[in-house]
């Protein structure tokens, strides 16, 4: 920095020649794992299940999504997880390596002082925070804030604070469709789960903890010896390749099916929660050990070298001393990924769809063109249904529709309320079809046929017919999932039943609320631990 300033690079050029090309290395890391963690959640993004409707657009991940949730195909799944981490092992290879390398090789060295975590960086350690005295540590931005809103009147704040909480309403309305009722707040808090919100926040918490110290513990295992031999990182690395990037979201039913076998149904789908969380946060940690083992000054590694420091003692009294900075950075990253997993990771969606057109793609050896045909709307495995609706979506240009008629499931059990709902056959819709057993408290249980709907093929080309809005009561008017699920009770199966599901388990209100709580549990863990550990570990320095 004081040559650039000798030099007289300033503004743009200040950037451009002494900003960008110092952080390029992180810069690369960084984008490492970003493009990684896009192959991670591909299914989340890609398939989608939202208020009691399946929504997904062409691609790998929803692909994998159907092999591993709808269709249950172990053998399709695993060729496409086998293709996806040959892509992603080529591209890594091909890329993100290569740029490593070249970047790595004009890597910035400290100029003014060396901190013990190994990070190169440019002049003084520790230069964002404003050091008053010689215990006291106030963050550089906590105090710009201090001084920013003593330049506003009570009345300014005020109307800040309104202006926030409007801001607050309109996000409220674009997910809802219309400013909240009164009834829309108190369904809010009125749900039975909402008075377990305590426990479920202590629950996922316990399970962020136990996965963050599994992954600590491996993380500071692996990267040490990828950091200092040769031999393991030629095996570690390909494994972070495939860790970090597969969807292992896919994987979620067949690690249930295996720990349920050995630990049982409730403690196996505990087990296996942890067991997604640890492999995504996982590999923030290695990164940056990795990074700080081998930027531990030779200085360091000569004394410890001196002094007889080998194995066990080397690692607990040299390496984890020096890394400490890094192991706390890795730490936020990794608890922050875990928030981000936590959703799937207590609430997970498998198997058949538990209401389905039969067939769901017409094609031509199922219908020729001028034929008719019929196509069931059929229920799966369903307990105490009592209430059911849904529309369909089907290609106008391939198929007309002619009429929609009750099926046996439910009317066979009772007198139902049945609407056969309205056919538009230039849009291609059809809806809302629906039907209610006029008699409380009475249910269906099984599989069988709700609906018949008769179409006529017209061109010769496949079309497919999927379903939307559905939604499904049971006697004690409780939605019934569209799909079977995995759940454990926990703040993250909470917040994505609340943001997912149909009303009245879906609420907006609710959602922003509990959006909030885990907001605030991220800042107070920031605010509260991780700041404090940075800041009382960059204090370390290196004298030899």
């Amino acid at each position: 920095m004081e040559s650039a300033k000798s030099f007289g690079l300033t503004g743009f050029k200040y950037t451009r020649h002494v900003i960008i090309p110092a952080i390029v290395p992180a810069l690369i890391s960084g984008a490492t794992l970003a493009w990684c963690d896009g192959w991670f959640f591909m299914i989340a993004a890609e398939y989608v299940e939202y208020m009691g409707s399946t929504y997904s657009v062409p691609g790998l991940g929803s692909y994998l999504a159907k092999a591993a949730y709808v269709y249950n195909d172990l053998n399709l799944s695993i060729i496409l997880l086998v293709l996806i981490t040959g892509i992603v092992l080529y591209l890594n290879f091909l890329t993100w390596h290569r740029l490593m390398e070249r970047a790595s090789a004009g890597t910035y060295k400290p100029t003014i002082r060396i901190g013990l975590s190994g990070v190169g960086k440019l002049g003084t350690v520790g230069s964002r925070f404003l050091h008053l005295g010689d215990h006291i540590h106030r963050p550089k931005s906590l105090i710009l804030a201090s001084k920013w809103l003593k330049r506003y009147t009570r009345l300014e704040k005020a109307i800040a604070i309104a202006l926030s909480l409007v801001a607050v309403f309109s996000i409220i309305y674009f997910i809802a469709g219309r400013i909240p009722s009164v009834e829309v707040f108190q369904q809010a808090f009125a749900d039975t789960e909402f008075a377990n919100l305590p426990l479920y926040t202590a629950l996922t918490l316990g399970r962020l903890a136990v996965a963050y110290v599994i992954s600590l513990g491996i993380a500071l295992g692996m990267g040490v010896l990828a950091a200092e031999h040769k031999r393991f990182a030629a095996i570690f690395y390909p494994i972070y390749d495939i860790g970090q990037a597969v969807p292992i979201l896919a994987l979620f039913p067949i690690f249930y099916i295996a720990f349920s076998r050995v630990f049982g149904g409730t403690l196996g789908l505990e087990v296996t929660a942890i067991v997604v969380l640890v492999l995504d946060m996982i590999w923030y940690m290695f990164l940056n050990v990795v990074s700080a083992v081998k930027n531990i000054p030779s200085e360091i590694k000569e004394v410890g070298h001196l002094f007889g420091l080998k194995r066990l003692k080397r690692i607990t009294h040299l390496v984890i001393p020096a890394i400490l900075p890094a192991i706390v950075t890795g730490s936020i990253l990794s608890w922050g990924t875990g928030w981000n997993t936590i959703i799937f990771a207590e609430y997970m969606p498998y198997g058949k769809p538990t209401i389905y057109p039969n067939p769901a793609v017409i094609n031509q050896t199922y219908a020729a063109v001028g034929q008719n045909f019929t196509v069931s709307i059929d229920v799966f495995d369903v307990v105490s249904l009592h209430s059911w609706q849904t529309s369909v979506i089907f290609d106008a240009h391939v198929l007309q529709c002619n009429m929609v008629s009750e099926g046996e499931f439910l009317s066979s059990i009772g007198t139902t309320l049945w609407n056969s709902g309205q056919i538009n056959n230039t849009s291609g819709y059809i809806g809302p079809i629906n039907s209610t057993l006029l008699k409380n408290g009475l249910g269906a249980n099984g599989s069988g046929h709700l609906a018949y709907i008769y179409f006529t093929k017209i061109a010769p080309v496949d079309s497919e017919i999927n379903l939307e809005e559905t939604k499904m009561l049971d006697a004690t008017e409780d939605i019934i999932p569209s799909s079977k699920v995995y759940s454990l009770p926990g703040l993250g199966s909470y917040l994505d039943k609340t943001g997912y599901l149909p009303p009245p388990k879906g609420n907006p209100v609710r959602l922003i609320f509990l959006l909030g709580v885990v907001a605030t549990i991220v800042l107070l863990m920031e605010g509260l631990v991780w700041r404090r550990l940075l800041r009382k570990f960059e204090k370390y320095r290196v004298e030899v």
